[in-house]
């Protein structure tokens, strides 16, 4: 009979522990939720960026008498390069460095965008002369 009971009182304590811990853990938890989410969300944003700029450069390579316009955000710790046909982005997230590299069938007009503040920029995307040309414009 001792035997039993101390099996359930030792049963009971790991239960009374496992809930006093689970208690302290989860709200700490639910904070590294927030934090990857927030990670996720910032990353999202470069390659949304990415993305609009890939869309807006197949446009004109398809409608080349058109010229493409749009208002867009500029992420932060950005530098781009446009030479021949590639896109060449680099980033910094959180002390680590990343690139990207775009290909195209067709040439770019030589430009660099680097240490640009993030800010709302107008997208300008034309097909002159041969080249596909790439500019930032300030908004107010």
């Amino acid at each position: 009979m001792t035997n039993l009971l101390e099996k359930s009182l030792l049963l009971g304590f790991s239960i009374f522990l496992l809930a006093i811990f689970a208690s302290i853990l989860i709200p700490f938890l639910n904070e590294v939720n927030v934090f990857n989410n927030k990670k996720n969300a910032d990353l999202d944003r470069y390659t949304f960026f990415f993305d609009e700029i890939d869309s807006a450069v197949l446009y004109v390579i398809n409608n080349p008498d058109e010229s493409y316009q749009k208002d867009i955000q500029y992420p932060s710790n950005l530098n781009i390069t446009f030479i021949e046909s590639f896109v060449i982005y680099e980033f910094a997230y959180e002390e680590d460095k990343f690139s990207k590299v775009l290909i195209y069938n067709t040439s770019f007009f030589n430009r660099f965008y680097h240490d640009i503040t993030p800010q709302i920029y107008l997208l300008n995307v034309s097909y002159e002369l041969s080249h596909i040309i790439v500019d930032f414009i300030q908004l107010h």
